[in-house]
């Protein structure tokens, strides 16, 4: 298997949608980041997803590369490290995560949600991506500095 078929074969759309910070529901229907959503129109099925508000919709590699601003080979790399899977016929085995490299994740996640969905204009109502942005951006990093510096700190 090659890389694209590895991804798509190892990670359902729904689990990468929740690892890179989307909320979806029992039933896998989610607010859509692609247009201004107010109540959930986008469904996650196992191999693929679609917006019935704006018609985005592929796979779990055209999720992710849209989410995160990546190419599709990036995407697919991005979804291959992430998930831990390998591309020669071994089992999947996901490799633990440190609590570094999970706030790393986090704070990226952090950054990209300030800038997506910052308000247009004052009358706009903060998107609830940008407000948790803005409340835990600084104490992310803060614990990163914290952690590159050899100090310890309390990751709450």
């Amino acid at each position: 298997m090659n890389l694209y078929e590895t991804a798509k074969a190892s990670v359902s759309v729904p689990e990468a949608a929740e690892r890179y910070g989307m909320d979806v529901g029992r039933t896998g229907m989610t607010r859509c980041i692609f247009h201004d959503d107010r109540h959930p129109s986008m469904k996650l099925n196992e191999d693929y997803f679609f917006c019935f508000g704006c018609g985005a919709h592929g796979d779990v590699i055209d999720l992710t590369a849209r989410l995160l601003g990546l190419s599709s080979y990036d995407a697919a790399k991005k979804l291959a490290y992430d998930f831990g899977l390998s591309l020669d016929k071994q089992p999947n085995v996901s490799r633990p995560r440190s609590k570094i490299q999970e706030l790393r994740d986090y704070r990226n996640r952090l950054r990209h949600w300030k800038a997506e969905f910052a308000p247009r204009s004052p009358d706009d109502e903060p998107d609830e991506r940008y407000v948790e942005a803005c409340k835990k951006l600084d104490y992310v990093e803060y614990l990163l500095e914290e952690e590159r510096y050899g100090k310890k700190a309390k990751v709450a």
